[in-house]
C-alpha cells in the first residue's frame, strides 16, 4: 500500500470533546487532518493556497499566511501527511469494498502539488491513521467530527495505529450510518518537531 506525500497543516491539538468520550477513556487529544474537532490555525482552503489533497506544500505557506492574519501560533503544532494512494467513494451509509480506486485530487486545489518533504533537520513521529473524507475540498475526519472512534478501535490521539486497521475499517463499512458522503482515504498524522 503505498502512501503520496501530501503537505501540512498548523493545527491545535485539544483534548477529546465531551461527545467523544469513550469508555475506556484512553484518548487524551486530537489530532485529525479536518477541522472539525481540532482548528487549523490557518485556513490554507480558505485563502486558496492548498494542493489537491486540500494542505500546504510546505510550512513556508503556513507561516506566512500566520503572518499575514496576524495569527497568534502559541500553542500551535506543524503537522505533515502522507496520503493513502486509493480512495472508496461512498454515500455515508453503505461501502463497496470492492470499489477502491486511484486517488483523485480535490476539485477546488488553489496550488499545483508541490510538496516539499520534511528536511534532515526536522524529526517526524508517526501519530497515527486518519480517515479523510473528500468531496470538492478536504472535509471530514469522521473519527472525531462523527463519533466513529466510539465504535472502533483508536489510539490515545484519536487515530489508528496503522494504515491496515484504518482500510479495513472503512472495507467493513465501520463508517456508515450515515456518516458523511464523499471519497473516503486515509492520511498518516505525522509530529513535525
Amino acid at each position: 500500500m503505498a502512501m503520496l506525500s501530501a503537505g501540512y497543516l498548523l493545527k491545535r491539538v485539544v483534548p477529546p470533546p465531551e461527545w467523544l468520550v469513550t469508555a475506556p477513556n484512553h484518548i487524551k487529544d486530537v489530532c485529525s487532518v479536518s477541522d472539525c474537532v481540532n482548528d487549523n490555525v490557518v485556513d490554507v482552503q480558505d485563502a486558496w493556497k492548498h494542493n489537491s489533497f486540500g494542505v500546504a506544500n510546505s510550512p513556508s505557506v503556513l507561516w506566512a499566511l500566520t503572518e499575514e492574519a496576524c495569527v497568534d501560533t502559541s500553542g500551535a503544532q506543524l503537522f505533515y501527511y502522507a496520503a493513502y494512494e486509493r480512495e472508496l467513494e461512498s454515500d455515508g451509509w453503505t461501502f463497496d469494498a470492492t470499489s477502491w480506486r486511484p486517488r483523485s485530487p480535490a476539485r477546488s486545489a488553489g496550488v499545483e502539488d508541490a510538496v516539499e518533504p520534511p528536511t534532515d533537520e526536522e524529526t517526524l513521529s508517526l501519530v497515527g491513521y486518519d480517515v479523510v473524507v473528500f468531496g470538492d475540498y478536504l472535509e471530514h475526519s469522521p473519527l472525531s467530527c462523527n463519533s466513529a472512534a466510539r465504535e472502533v478501535q483508536v489510539n490515545e490521539h484519536c487515530l489508528f495505529p496503522n494504515l491496515e486497521s484504518a482500510v479495513e475499517a472503512i472495507n467493513a463499512g465501520r463508517f456508515g450510518g450515515g456518516c458523511e458522503d464523499g471519497a473516503y482515504t486515509v492520511f498518516a498524522v505525522y509530529l513535525v518537531t
